[in-house]
């Protein structure tokens, strides 16, 4: 091997002889054209004065573009700067294949792996770990692109450093010039350390002469992405505040890579890997809180009851657990869930609150208003609507406020249009709502929220009965700006709220909006009922009644009555709803409202023929029935059809159910109602049934499934099923029949109803070809 290929298979050596090879070349042009002087060749080619010198010093390798161009501006001629070009190829081929041989270390030395300790217990992360080494150590792209950057993002204390560390450990031996670490302080109680200032300690931890560290900071950062660019070594930047921060300090190409963490996502980093640190599972945090108390004596160390409730209490946030931990090697943890609040995740060292505030102290002012304000929402999670009202913003404000939340991991998307905090983070937020705001302003929005949920509950529940009767509701519910155009999305909102509307009907009782808290719980009854939610009705209603009561507002106490009264059958407390509308019958009486006497009296009569008192039942149907045919509503005539109807067929007089089902069925198709007219078919199929029309009734249950379906009634829907299952068994056709009565059996599982469930097991155990 000859002298020159030695130095080309040499990085160090090819890099030497390009370096004394420039210096004499610049020289002897120099002698020839005079001297250039560093800042004018530095400002000509548009880069740092620093950049320069490590070009002519060899600690930065130039791009083959750069080089061309200040060999250029130095006047050398054409030979030579074809020669010093060749030379520069040489020395970049050499380190490429040192690197695809892994050479352990290149001989110019490696930079010290500054790196924190990192920890014994690092539980639940093996994908995320797994991930990160892949991603760092995939081989270079043939472009030549943007070095690798991989992003570590996720709420305060969940791990993102210690995972970090734990990446850099393994990936030790994949960077033959070391490792540097630096903390940035993005969201810490002290000052972010700015670009500038973190490219000063990088270049000195890079061991740049002091001399050459460039005081102008946008030469600084220069600097640094240059000497990066020509070495493999992986760069871990902690606590980053956003891309903005972060940017400048990236290089733009070269075999080093990139690991950062940050509570934001950064999404400004375009070509960024990201790869998003969520909660611990329950089974991984049950499993470190166990690895943090082995060395507890059996006497003090938490029963496995006990385990599980400080897993519960700490909501998979590391941070949480660790100090939960350090707590029961003092003391043992509290006996009752309730009271553990975030104040006891504080040891002396680490406190939850301090780690969330500095979260909300990188927050613009009004960012930090949103987040605080909605601290105190009700429920669970809400939509953008929701927080505009709750703060006191318009959606496109709201919009941008609660997107830049989801950036810095102080709220979560769970699915589209819906967001949520963090448990650990709710309660924090809840927290600094009682600090920061003051009694008014709480109050102020906590009555902002109840009007915004009460609006919504009565846009959606206009779109699911639009011909019920309304008397008394107050104007102000009626302006929504709520985009429900249709059943289905009324349908969709009610069920995304159900939560909210439940919270929102408790504060307002609490805080005694009356008015409010009874025309919550009216306008979630239709919802209630379709879906057949008995809690969410009950727990309402009886808030309704009490607040009904207290305001003196005999209209609405007895029309909470009815309702409450229908929730109470539902359930199947026939003698609570029936005293339930004795009592509104007497309060209509009251103020002369024949109309709410008479569904009154309707809904006694259901109650009697739920307890078998058919005769007296049909009796006062039929006299409600005449009421409301003549002073009613349509739909209204139409229901108590159908349900004389049912009480016909259990009076075994099925012939004249049917014409009462067909007139109330015209009434349902005319005005859409889906719902009413999938229980009307299911009706309309147990009288065909009696009349042994069994291809009639097949029709009925089928037409039922499939428009409660599309409606949400399961409840109807499996009723369906139940007579598709019946007609099959009557007709011997006992594979359809064991198919409907599974589904039926599915759907009364999920509705919880054991009566229903032993009936439809009994019958199947008695199909031909059941095993016993």
């Amino acid at each position: 091997m000859t002298s020159s290929q030695r130095k080309a298979a040499d990085p160090d050596a090819a890099l030497e002889h390009f370096v004394t090879t420039l210096n004499q070349a610049v020289l002897h042009a120099e002698k020839q054209h005079g001297f250039v002087k560093r800042a004018n060749l530095a400002k000509q080619l548009s880069i740092s004065m620093g950049s320069v010198y490590a070009y002519l010093k060899g600690t930065t390798l130039p791009s083959s573009a750069a080089l061309e161009a200040m060999l250029f501006e130095l006047h050398l001629d054409g030979l030579a700067i074809g020669q010093l070009l060749t030379l520069r190829d040489e020395v970049e081929i050499a380190r490429r294949t040192r690197r695809d041989q892994g050479s352990a270390r290149p001989s110019r030395g490696s930079y010290a792996t500054e790196l924190p300790r990192d920890t014994r217990q690092l539980r639940g992360r093996e994908a995320e770990l797994e991930q990160v080494i892949d991603l760092l150590t995939a081989p270079e792209s043939a472009d030549a692109g943007p070095s690798t950057v991989c992003v570590l993002s996720g709420v305060g204390g969940v791990g993102k450093t210690a995972l970090a560390v734990r990446a850099a450990r393994s990936l030790e031996k994949s960077f033959p010039e070391g490792c540097l670490f630096l903390d940035l302080h993005g969201y810490a109680a002290t000052p972010v350390m700015s670009a500038a200032e973190a490219a000063d300690k990088l270049l000195r931890q890079l061991d740049a002469p002091p001399e050459s560290v460039p005081t102008r900071q946008d030469e600084r950062l220069a600097a640094l992405r240059e000497m990066l660019r020509d070495r493999c070594l992986l760069l871990v930047l902690d606590n980053v505040l956003d891309a903005a921060h972060i940017r400048p300090l990236l290089p733009a190409e070269g075999a080093s890579r990139v690991l950062l963490t940050s509570r934001s996502n950064l999404n400004g980093l375009d070509d960024a890997h990201r790869i998003p640190i969520g909660p611990l599972s329950q089974f991984d945090s049950a499993a470190l809180v166990r690895e943090f108390i082995t060395d507890l004596p059996d006497v003090r160390r938490p029963s496995e009851e006990q385990v599980a409730a400080m897993t519960r209490r700490c909501h998979g946030l590391p941070v949480a657990i660790r100090i939960a931990a350090a707590f029961v090697h003092t003391e043992p943890w509290p006996t009752e869930d309730d009271t553990v609040g975030i104040e006891m995740f504080h040891d002396g060292d680490r406190d939850l609150q301090d780690l969330f505030e500095c979260s909300v102290a990188r927050l613009t002012p009004e960012h930090a208003r949103t987040f605080t304000a909605l601290g105190l929402h009700c429920g669970s999670d809400f939509d953008i609507a929701a927080a505009a009202a709750i703060s006191d913003i318009d959606r496109a404000a709201a919009r941008r406020a609660v997107r830049h939340l989801i950036e810095v991991n102080l709220l979560a998307a769970p699915k589209a249009g819906r967001y949520e905090f963090h448990d650990l983070i709710k309660s924090f937020a809840q927290q600094r709502a009682e600090a920061v705001l003051a009694p008014e302003e709480r109050a102020r929005v906590c009555d902002r929220m109840v009007d915004h949920y009460l609006s919504t509950a009565d846009a959606a529940d206009r779109l699911l009965t639009p011909d019920r009767h309304r008397a008394s509701m107050a104007p102000s519910v009626q302006n929504t700006a709520y985009p429900m155009r249709e059943y289905r999305h009324a349908l969709a909102q009610l069920t995304a709220d159900r939560d909210n509307l439940l919270a929102a009907a408790q504060m307002a009782f609490e805080r005694g909006r009356d008015e409010q808290c009874w025309q919550l719980a009216f306008t979630v009854r239709e919802f209630a009922f379709i879906t057949h939610d008995i809690n969410l009705w009950i727990r309402t209603h009886r808030w309704a009644l009490e607040a009904a009561e207290r305001a003196g507002d005999i209209y609405a106490e007895a029309v909470t009555c009815n309702n409450l009264g229908l929730a109470e059958l539902s359930g199947g407390d026939t003698e609570a709803a029936s005293a339930l509308y004795q009592r509104a019958r007497i309060l209509f009486g009251k103020i002369g409202d024949a109309y709410g006497e008479h569904i009154a009296l309707a809904h006694e009569a259901w109650a009697q023929f739920l307890r078998g008192e058919l005769a007296e039942a049909r009796r006062k149907s039929i006299d409600a029935l005449a009421y409301l045919t003549a002073h009613g509503k349509p739909r209204n005539v139409a229901i108590l059809l159908r349900d004389t109807a049912t009480i016909e067929i259990a009076m075994n007089r099925c012939e004249a159910a049917v014409p009462m089902v067909l007139r109330a069925l015209e009434v349902f198709r005319a005005e859409q109602l889906q719902f009413d007219e999938a229980m009307a078919y299911n009706v309309l199929g147990r009288a065909y049934q009696g009349l042994d029309a069994l291809r009639h009734a097949d029709e009925m249950f089928s037409r039922a499934a499939e428009l409660a379906s599309r409606s949400g009634s399961l409840l109807e829907e499996t009723r369906g099923y139940e007579g598709l299952g019946e007609i099959a068994a009557a007709e011997s056709s006992w594979p359809a029949a064991r198919m409907y009565w599974n589904r039926a059996l599915s759907g009364y599982t999920t509705l919880r109803d054991s009566r229903r469930q032993a009936e439809i097991r009994a019958r199947m155990a008695l199909l031909p070809g059941t095993d016993h």
